[in-house]
C-alpha cells in the first residue's frame, strides 16, 4: 500500500499538481468518520419513495417526462416513466427474495433515464456499456480529471453530496470547487458537458436503486442499486488510473452481483488517497 501510495505522489508531481491543491480537494472530497451505508439508507430511501410517487404514462409510447437536472447551456436530466422493463410482457428481470425468487418478471417502476439538449434527445438509449466508453475516453483527456471523476462517484454511491431542494426531496448538488477544476480539465465527454454526465449516471443510479427494490431487496444498508453501480464506475476508474489490476475488475463480472464490478469499499483510500481524512493516510469506517 505505502508503494501505490508513493507512486501516486509521484503521478502528482509529475502532472504538476501542487501540494496546496491537493489540500484544497481532500478539504473537500474526504470521507467523514462515519459508516458509509449507515449514513446513505435514509436518503437512498427517501429518493427511491419519491421515484416510485412519480406519475407514468399508460405505455412505452406515452411515456411522462420528470426533469430533475438543468443545466445553463439548456441541457435536461430526468427520466420517463414507464422504461422498457415495465412492459407487462417484459420477462428480463428476476425476484431477488422471497417466495418469488428467481422468478423472471417485469419491473413495474422502471424509468427510462434521458439527457435532453433544447428540447431534443441527445444520443440513443444511453447504455452501461456507453457509460463506460465515455469514461474510458477521459484516460485519453486527462489523468487528474479522472481521478476527481472517480471520487465524485464514490462520494455519489453513498449520496454525501447530495441535499434537499425546496420540495424536501433529495438532489445531487457535488462540490462546485471539485466540479469546476474538473470541467476545467475536462469541459465535454462524447461532446457532453462533464456535469451533465455527472447527472445523468446519477440518475441511471437512482433507477437502479428502484429496480432492487421493486424486485424484493428493501433493506437500504446494502450495497446493491445504487452503490454497486457507483462502485462500477469507481472500480473501472481505478483500473483506468494503473492503481487496481483490469484482471480483478474483469473477474468481478463473474462473481454476484450480476453485472457489476464494485470497487471494494474498505480499498478506496489505497487507490483513491486524497478521499482519506488524512491524505497521507488510509484510515476508513466502512
Amino acid at each position: 500500500m505505502i508503494d501505490l501510495r508513493e507512486k501516486i505522489k509521484e503521478q502528482y508531481k509529475k502532472l504538476d499538481i501542487t501540494e496546496v491543491i491537493l489540500n484544497q480537494i481532500n478539504k473537500e472530497v474526504k470521507l467523514p468518520s462515519i459508516r458509509l451505508n449507515s449514513f446513505s439508507e435514509i436518503r437512498r430511501k427517501e429518493a427511491v419513495m419519491e421515484a416510485l410517487s412519480w406519475e407514468k404514462g399508460p405505455d412505452q409510447e406515452n411515456r411522462i417526462i420528470h426533469e430533475l437536472y438543468l443545466s445553463p447551456d439548456h441541457y435536461v436530466v430526468g427520466v420517463a416513466k414507464p422504461g422498457k422493463e415495465a412492459h407487462p410482457d417484459y420477462r428480463g428481470c428476476r425476484y431477488y427474495t422471497g417466495e418469488r425468487k428467481g422468478e423472471k418478471t417485469n419491473n413495474p417502476n422502471d424509468m427510462h433515464p434521458f439527457i435532453l439538449k433544447s428540447g431534443k434527445r441527445v444520443g440513443k438509449n444511453l447504455t452501461f456499456e456507453d457509460m463506460f466508453e465515455s469514461i474510458e475516453g477521459l484516460m485519453r483527456a486527462d489523468l487528474f480529471g479522472l481521478e476527481l471523476m472517480g471520487m465524485l462517484l464514490f462520494r455519489a454511491a453513498f449520496m454525501l453530496d447530495h441535499k434537499k431542494n425546496t420540495n424536501g426531496n433529495w438532489r445531487y448538488q457535488p462540490s462546485d470547487f471539485i466540479v469546476e477544476m474538473l470541467e476545467n480539465r475536462i469541459p465535454k465527454v462524447s461532446g457532453m458537458p462533464i456535469r451533465v454526465l455527472l447527472h445523468f449516471l446519477e440518475v441511471l443510479s437512482l433507477n437502479e436503486d428502484v429496480k432492487v427494490y421493486s424486485l424484493g431487496y428493501k433493506d437500504f444498508k446494502k450495497d446493491y442499486g445504487r452503490i454497486n453501480t457507483l462502485l462500477t464506475f469507481t472500480h473501472l476508474i481505478a483500473v483506468l488510473l494503473n492503481r487496481r489490476p483490469l484482471s480483478k475488475f474483469a473477474g468481478s463480472f463473474a462473481r454476484p452481483p450480476s453485472g457489476m464490478a464494485p470497487l471494494p469499499k474498505t480499498k478506496i483510500t489505497e487507490y483513491f488517497p486524497l478521499l482519506s481524512n488524512d491524505w497521507n493516510q488510509t484510515e476508513l469506517i466502512i
